[in-house]
């Protein structure tokens, strides 16, 4: 199985993910105790999450942790 270490792309998997979760940024956001606004940096790939962070949200939507790394 190939990874990618695109940035764009695991954040578009991460807002993917989330949509798939049925969750909305600030549940998302409350969560991981950030603000709406920082997360959505996350998604919109002006920061890279802590690997802590993305464990949680992994666990949060349900999906492997990998899943943020697919092409």
């Amino acid at each position: 199985m190939k990874f990618t270490n695109d940035p764009k792309r695991i954040a578009a998997n991460i807002r993917a993910e989330r949509n798939r979760a049925n969750l909305s940024q600030e549940e998302v956001a409350a969560k991981l105790g950030l603000t709406r606004k920082t997360y959505l940096t996350y998604e919109e790939d002006a920061s890279l999450l802590r690997l802590r962070n993305l464990v949680i949200l992994a666990d949060m939507f349900g999906c492997d942790i990998n899943a943020f790394y697919l092409p």
